[in-house]
């Protein structure tokens, strides 16, 4: 009984536990329905039902004007349906419109719907532009493509968009096809949503009323929407596709006294193409941004409209660094890169009603392009206009340019300012809290010398209580308590320097700067990247002309100077340019080709004349010193035999057969030695001759060449006098034009290149710059007044071995003033393939055949006082003797006497 008793104990706690835990669950399930967050309620609507409209209403319908749409959009003229061109480039740009019709007061509405998403089924690998629709309002003239400035207010596809700020709505506003986008604008003061914006989907709330900017506040609102791929239909009413939750009054039912209306064109109405003809880099851009300004009606067709417009469309293009006429595209979009939306603009402009400015600054300044461009407005709706702004600028223009390089200026001391107030803050900030490093080391000191201070104290204290119950134990007298130390009395603490705050950079106002008189006298601001190409100047600049009235145009205004004065400007700058710029498109003509070729072909045949010259006194050379040797060894052995026969001779005469000995003797009587005669040469002065007496520089007597002692850097240098009094000719040739005077000394490396195709390097002749290189070949060409090229030669020599003479006259001139311990006049010529004088026919495989086969141990052993042949072609290199002209007695050898001899002359050589 007892062990029951004891079980029924245990198991009625078990269950009152179980009880108390199922209670506790049930608590906590109710707990936890009391506590679930409710599902917040809608705010309450504010708006309420539009009261029945009294009074005068728009009476014109709501419409798209063309001069209020970009060029890529098509509009329909009965529905307000909306479409971009999507054919090439064009399709990747935003399209934007904005409605005749604004409201100023009260509160109105308008709707769009997605009807058609434009894509392609062959696009491929192709870079596929985004859809996008913003829908909202702007105010007259603003930007077209919403959402850049604070002219506007848009919805984008969940984000509220104002002067490039993006707030998010959620997902609730995201657009799709088919669905029915409404803005609901209420400019009432007496509503509790006064000065709001809403959006709506499918007769939806979106979003909360957003306020408008307080840049819009007060402004004429004109519905407007910015798209890509999508085609639009827009409802103004009168009544809506998806109703609101509340009545509202939409724009066609706009009262008189709330609206403003765009009076719609007239269908007789004229307008302009305006073409403005100014020279590159004298303020074509600057009259342009000023009369777009004052001329806001007017639409831009150029390249730099095109980019900008790739800009604000979220296409990344790279600043050109090319010129501003025709800037690089390089946005990695081939369609957008390869220009196809600039024919596509041309193409679609001349069947837009609205007016044109066309800023071609090349294109406006040559006729025959003048033409073309005016031949797609034929159009009698269009007035072809020329504004020539070409001359001294007006004085509205130079108060407009002082106006933009004060402000350029004031921009960079601004910047300047900035940066130097953020330095010194920081430097401040810096030395704050270097500062506050420092104290809080001196306070951590401070801190551990007082508890270390208490340590030492304690441990004092411990001590002496030990030793005082040790002394008591023992029966001793207590030792003396240890004397308390002074305290040290707290340091005073550093006052810290109060350092009155400087203001901050923000809010001081930067310096305001003044234009010096240098810069009042700026009549041009100056840009980082040109108008023009200097390839598309040069090659076009001398087809500039102002235009004339039988060009076709309607008329041709003068900006800043009459038509007499500007024609004259125009031609003097002409004029100027020519004597600076050079011919990028010339040619060289049949004549140079010629002269080129016959050139080559006598500069080959005098090196390998020189070559063969030079083999045949080494081989004379060799064979008169084969000749000695032969003599020698005869007269040896026939000294040798004498011996003999003098030692039989003895012998005979001892043993008594002096007879016998005398009879053989004359019987074997030596024939005497044959000696040849060797012919008198021809002895010619070389040092002593008239060098421009000469009458033929290969043979000035027994056949010596005037160039025997052409080294490397000799014949380099005949080449290149040569090669520039030819090209001063040619230029003339194939330039045909009087008015230029000729080379100008900084192009002469273009010109060389044109025409000889090879580079021309001056360090490459040891000098520095193109003025030092003609200096080297003065006496052939040489630098005018007008800093040109220029040469006293004629052009149609037969036989140009003047050029030699000139040579030879340089190297005596230059090999004596060396002797005179001149070293400047040592010529540093590193040789290149391109500047090496041709090689001899033959010469390689049989040049040196002739000295190599009469060869012999003296050569090589002589070898200190003989020039050194020629190699492959190259000529010699004498020593310094033979700079000299010295030769040896009796030949014509030069005396070689250098120590380097054996090695080649130019750098690198083998």
């Amino acid at each position: 009984s007892f062990g029951v008793l004891r079980c029924a104990a245990m198991a009625e706690p078990a269950a009152k536990k179980q009880k108390t835990e199922e209670g506790a669950v049930a608590t906590e399930e109710k707990k936890e329905v009391k506590e679930a967050p409710k599902v917040p309620e809608p705010p309450k609507e504010l708006e309420e039902d539009a009261p029945k409209a009294t009074g005068a209403t728009v009476k014109e319908p709501v419409a798209f004007f063309t001069p209020d749409t970009t060029m890529n959009v098509m509009a329909s003229t009965g529905n307000n349906l909306l479409m971009p061109l999507s054919d090439g480039g064009i399709r990747h740009l935003l399209a934007g419109a904005r409605a005749s019709v604004g409201v100023k007061s009260g509160r109105y509405m308008f709707e769009a719907k997605i009807v058609e998403v434009i894509a392609r089924a062959d696009e491929g690998s192709k870079p596929q532009p985004k859809c996008l629709l913003k829908i909202g309002f702007s105010t007259a003239g603003s930007n077209l493509l919403m959402g850049s400035d604070e002219t506007d207010i848009s919805f984008d596809d969940g984000f509220l968009v104002h002067n490039k700020k993006r707030t998010p709505l959620g997902k609730a506003g995201k657009f799709v096809k088919d669905s029915v986008i409404a803005v609901v604008l209420n400019l009432d003061k007496s509503s509790p949503n006064a000065h709001t914006i809403s959006l709506f989907k499918d007769g939806k709330r979106v979003c909360q009323p957003q306020p408008l900017p307080e840049a819009l506040k007060g402004k004429t609102l004109y519905p407007t929407l910015t798209f890509r791929n999508y085609t639009v239909s827009v409802n103004f009413g009168p009544t809506p596709l998806a109703p609101l939750p509340f009545t509202c009054n939409m724009i066609a039912q706009a009262a008189t006294k709330d609206s403003a209306v765009t009076a719609a064109p007239a269908k007789d109405a004229k307008y302009e193409v305006v073409f403005p003809v100014c020279l590159p880099d004298e303020g074509g851009y600057d009259w342009l941004d000023a009369f777009k300004a004052k001329n806001p009606q007017y639409t831009e067709l150029s390249d730099r409209m095109i980019a900008d417009w790739a800009m604000k469309s979220g296409i990344m293009i790279p600043k050109s660094s090319v010129s501003n006429d025709k800037p690089e595209f390089k946005s990695g979009i081939p369609e957008v890169d390869d220009m196809s939306i600039r024919r596509s603009l041309q193409s679609v402009a001349p069947m837009q009603q609205r007016n044109y400015i066309v800023m071609e600054v090349q294109s406006n300044l040559i006729k025959e392009m003048r033409a073309i461009s005016m031949g797609r407005f034929m159009d009698v709706s269009f007035k072809k206009v020329a504004h020539v702004v070409v001359g001294e600028p007006s004085a509205d223009y130079r108060k407009h340019i002082q106006a933009l390089v004060l402000a350029e200026k004031q921009n960079k001391s601004d910047s300047q300012f900035k940066l130097q107030k953020a330095q010194e803050a920081s430097k401040r900030a810096a030395e704050k809290r270097q500062k506050e490093i420092e104290k809080r080391k001196k306070a951590a000191e401070k801190e551990r010398k007082r508890k270390m201070a208490e340590i030492q104290k304690n441990a004092a204290k411990a001590k002496y209580e030990a030793e005082k119950k040790k002394a008591e134990a023992e029966g001793k007298d207590p030792p003396p308590e240890p004397e308390e130390e002074k305290a040290e009395e707290p340091e005073e603490e550093e006052k810290e320097e109060e350092v009155a705050e400087e203001p901050a950079a923000m809010d001081e106002d930067p310096p305001k700067v003044e234009l010096t008189d240098e810069e009042k006298k700026i009549t041009h601001r100056s840009f980082p990247v040109p108008d023009l190409t200097l390839f598309v100047l040069n090659t076009s600049f001398t087809k500039f002309a102002v235009p004339e009235k039988d060009e076709g145009f309607d008329d041709i205004k003068y900006e800043w100077a009459k038509a007499a004065k500007a024609g004259e400007y125009l031609k003097k700058w002409v004029l100027d340019r020519k004597q600076t710029s050079r011919v990028e498109d010339i040619t060289p003509s049949a004549w140079f080709k010629t002269k080129w070729a016959m050139w080559q072909r006598t500069l080959n045949s005098w090196t390998k004349k020189q070559s063969d010259y030079r083999a045949a006194l080494a081989k004379k050379e060799s064979d008169k010193r084969a000749k000695a040797a032969k003599k020698a060894a005869a007269e040896k052995m026939a000294a040798a035999k004498a011996a003999v026969e003098a030692a039989k001779k003895e012998k005979a005469k001892e043993e008594g057969k002096e007879e016998e000995a005398k009879e053989e003797a004359k019987e074997e009587k030596p024939e005497p030695m044959e000696v040849e005669e060797e012919k008198e040469e021809a002895v010619v002065d070389f040092e002593g001759i008239d060098i421009f007496g000469v009458d033929e520089v290969n043979d000035i007597g027994g056949g010596m060449p005037l160039f025997k002692d052409f080294t490397h850097e000799d014949w380099t240098l005949m080449s290149l006098a040569f090669e520039l009094q030819l090209l001063v000719h040619a230029f003339k040739k194939d330039c045909d034009d009087p008015e230029r005077h000729g080379i100008i000394l900084e192009h002469l490396d273009f010109y060389y290149n044109k025409y000889y195709g090879k580079a021309l390097s001056a360090k490459s002749f040891g000098v520095e710059n193109d003025e030092a290189l003609v200096g080297l070949v003065k006496d052939a060409v040489f630098v005018n007044k007008d800093k040109a090229l220029d040469t006293l030669l004629e052009d149609d020599m037969e036989y140009p071995q003047v050029f030699v003479k000139i040579a030879e006259e340089s190297r005596r001139h230059r090999a004596l003033m060396v002797d005179m311990g001149d070293e400047s006049a040592r010529l540093k010529i590193k040789i290149t393939a391109s500047q090496a004088p041709p090689a001899p026919k033959g010469d390689a495989k049989g040049g040196m055949k002739g000295v190599m086969k009469g060869g012999d141990k003296g050569m090589a052993k002589g070898g200190g006082k003989a020039g050194l042949p020629p190699m492959g072609g190259m000529p010699a290199m004498p020593n310094k003797g033979a700079s000299k002209g010295g030769l040896q007695k009796g030949g014509a050898m030069p005396v070689m006497k250098g120590k380097g001899f054996g090695k080649t002359p130019w750098k690198g050589g083998k």
